[in-house]
């Protein structure tokens, strides 16, 4: 009976060893599996923090000027080139022409670093603005700018300057033709023109007009009209606008004499009497020419 019982309490005790076993080691098996299902996840969620905080440093969280601007200049003008950053703890901005092999740095903070005065940082503290400053640019300036900070890692945007080159045009050039007593009007408009001229200067022939009797200049940021009443023979010949950062333009005016009756259809006629005129004498010199041939053969 003792041995039954011995036995008995054996069988139990194995049972038990083994339901205890097959209980546990599955839930390890789970509390493991879940462990590293959590650190992996862990381990994701820190990537993606990191990824988010490195994104953060890229252009678009440190500047507020766009990448890839284009700012325009005429030569002889003044360009500026806008870089405006968020507010940041540390780091420096620098410039940097990137047309140049290799890039030439150009300022650092507020210094120019280059030896070319027309070089100049326009800063504004409370803007946050970086500006680069070229002044009397030359077509040579056109190319790619860099706006640099020098966070961790560092950041930049791209900036691109084309220049153009201004130039006056006189509406109905290059002739004019106007009667006598009636009113000359000239209207000069600026072409590619991106600053406004700090004047623009009306030529007769040699002699500036602009404040003779009788001559009136009005002008606005595009264009400059010359206006003269009652017109007469004396106001024939070239007039020149001439604009203080343009190229000049150039027109000829014809003041006809009423009394003689000329008008620019008649002075046509004539023009066209003095081809006709021309052409044929040179078909009668043709023919004299062959007849000779003719005889001499």
């Amino acid at each position: 009976m003792a041995l039954s019982f011995r036995n008995i309490f054996v069988f139990k005790l194995f049972f038990t060893s083994l339901f205890l076993l097959g209980y546990v080691e599955p839930n390890i098996s789970k509390n493991h599996d879940y462990t590293r299902l959590k650190r992996s996840y862990e381990s994701r969620r820190n990537k993606d923090q990191m990824g988010n905080h490195l994104k953060g440093h890229h252009s678009g969280a440190i500047f507020i000027t766009e990448n890839s601007t284009s700012v325009v200049a005429q030569i002889g003008g003044t360009a500026k080139l806008p870089c405006v950053i968020r507010k940041i703890n540390n780091g420096v901005v620098s410039w940097i022409r990137k047309e140049d092999s290799p890039p030439t740095i150009l300022t650092v903070g507020l210094a120019t670093y280059i030896a070319d005065e027309r070089y100049l940082v326009e800063h504004a503290r409370h803007l946050q603005n970086w500006g680069l400053i070229i002044k009397h640019v030359k077509p040579s300036d056109a190319g790619v700018y860099e706006c640099q900070v020098s966070t961790h890692p560092t950041t930049s945007i791209l900036i691109r300057l084309k220049v153009t080159e201004a130039s006056a045009e006189i509406v109905g050039a290059p002739d004019l033709h106007i009667k006598a007593g009636s009113l000359l009007r000239l209207v000069c408009t600026l072409r590619q023109s991106t600053e406004i001229p700090e004047y623009v200067f009306w030529y007769h022939e040699q002699r500036m007009i602009n404040h003779d009797p009788g001559v009136s200049v009005e002008a606005d940021k595009s264009n400059s009209v010359l206006q003269l009443n009652e017109a007469d023979t004396s106001h024939n010949g070239n007039y020149t606008c001439y604009p203080s950062n343009a190229i000049p333009a150039y027109i000829n005016v014809h003041v006809l004499n009423a009394t003689e009756e000329e008008n620019p259809a008649a002075m046509l006629h004539a023009n066209s009497s003095d081809v006709s005129h021309a052409l044929f004498f040179g078909i009668l010199v043709a023919v004299i020419i062959n007849l000779f041939a003719v005889l001499n053969r």
